[in-house]
């Protein structure tokens, strides 16, 4: 006699199984089935080599310092107060909302210039 005879009590589903109680698979409920689409070919273009910029250097250089003084400036006036209000430094906090705005001045002073220099929006 082999293994192959018959049916073995391991190959028996187990008790509570949807296939033992003879119940349909759950997942196969959960929804319509997927449509197919048929996606075209499209081709994509490669973009522009950053390094080839249209933008002259002087220009750029220019608009970077003007970033990094506005960041320093919206950093101050926001941190200024902060600092007086929760810590109760109003010195302190004062004084680097004094410097933030400062910053914003010479930052607008600076945008000016760079658009005079420019020649921007006239």
């Amino acid at each position: 006699m082999t293994d192959d005879d018959g049916p073995r009590p391991d190959d028996a589903p187990e008790p509570g199984s949807p296939e033992a109680v003879g119940e349909p698979d759950p997942e196969a409920d959960f929804g319509p089935d997927v449509p197919e689409v048929d996606v075209p070919e499209v081709d994509i273009p490669e973009p522009p080599d950053p390094s080839d910029s249209d933008v002259p250097e002087d220009l750029l250089r220019s608009f970077w310092k003007l970033v990094a003084i506005f960041n320093v400036a919206l950093l101050a006036v926001s941190l200024g107060p902060m600092l007086a209000v929760f810590r109760g430094e109003w010195v302190n906090g004062g004084l680097v909302f004094a410097v933030g705005v400062a910053f914003f001045a010479y930052g607008y002073a600076r945008y000016q210039r760079a658009k005079r220099v420019h020649g921007i929006g006239d």
